[in-house]
């Protein structure tokens, strides 16, 4: 119920379909003959789109989530697991086309591999199940698995985590799945701007994991210029502010004992 509530409340706050609402309020009042509040919804939604076009918001929202938890100087010389949170994979696609289809987060995966061969003896955990409102029948880590076989993964080092369907779920099945005995060393990988969020839900099942960023958005550098690209502007600014709702609705669910894990107390944990 918390799963498709939160997919039905992100479907209406989200910063796009939310200027569109005020938009379609503006004009039904217009048709109302209330013009006065129809001209004043209109104008916040012109003013609100035009700012996304514009002004770096979204941009600076990501670019915060991406640098607060940054790779390890060094990893560990030795690593027992490396977890490959879901999200790079289009199970409805992969279906119809019979083969893997990736989308704009596959560096996720490529990086477990990568990490996967560099620690031949650490297990790798692809962790994921469907997290679409609609399910087809695919689970996004079984809808990876070839892809890792036919990179030179073995099978018997593959750990399968099927039932997930949001972060927090992530990180509660996959303790349950795999048990880590206390100790072990765990690279969690993710996209940059999602390892906020990861961690904090890992950390609440009293799992320590060594944070591995990947699949950067923002260029700190250039990234926070003005830039008219209505396009751009929206889509940064949805997937920050979903990141920014999912660290705000973890803390008051209790799925995350922090509201923005700090890198120092991150590595302390992960050191013990």
């Amino acid at each position: 119920m918390t799963f498709l509530f939160g997919k039905i409340a992100w479907a209406v706050v989200q910063p796009g379909n939310l200027l569109l609402l005020c938009l379609l309020a503006g004009v039904i009042f217009f048709l109302a003959s209330r013009g006065r509040r129809g001209r004043i919804l209109v104008g916040l939604a012109a003013l609100g789109f035009l700012l996304l076009a514009v002004a770096p918001i979204g941009p600076a929202m990501l670019l915060v989530l991406e640098q607060r938890l940054p790779r390890p100087a060094a990893l560990p010389e030795r690593i027992d697991g490396i977890l490959v949170l879901g999200g790079a994979v289009e199970p409805a696609l992969s279906l119809s086309y019979g083969e893997t289809v990736f989308n704009s987060a596959v560096a996720r995966v490529l990086a477990g591999i990568a990490l996967a061969r560099r620690y031949p003896e650490a297990k790798l955990a692809l962790i994921g199940g469907e997290g679409a409102f609609v399910p087809v029948g695919l689970a996004e880590s079984r809808a990876t698995l070839g892809f890792v076989i036919e990179q030179g993964i073995v099978p018997e080092r593959v750990i399968l985590e099927e039932r997930s369907r949001s972060t927090h779920e992530n990180a509660v099945y996959a303790k349950e799945l795999i048990r880590p005995a206390p100790g072990t060393a765990w690279i969690l990988i993710t996209s940059a701007y999602h390892m906020p969020r990861a961690v904090a839900a890992f950390d609440a099942v009293a799992w320590p994991v060594v944070p591995y960023p990947v699949d950067y958005k923002i260029d700190p550098q250039t990234g926070l210029r003005a830039n008219f690209n209505l396009l751009d502007g929206l889509g940064a600014t949805t997937l920050a502010g979903k990141e920014w709702a999912g660290l705000l609705g973890y803390r008051l669910m209790g799925w995350a004992r922090q509201l923005f894990p700090a890198p120092a107390e991150v590595k302390a944990r992960s050191a013990r």
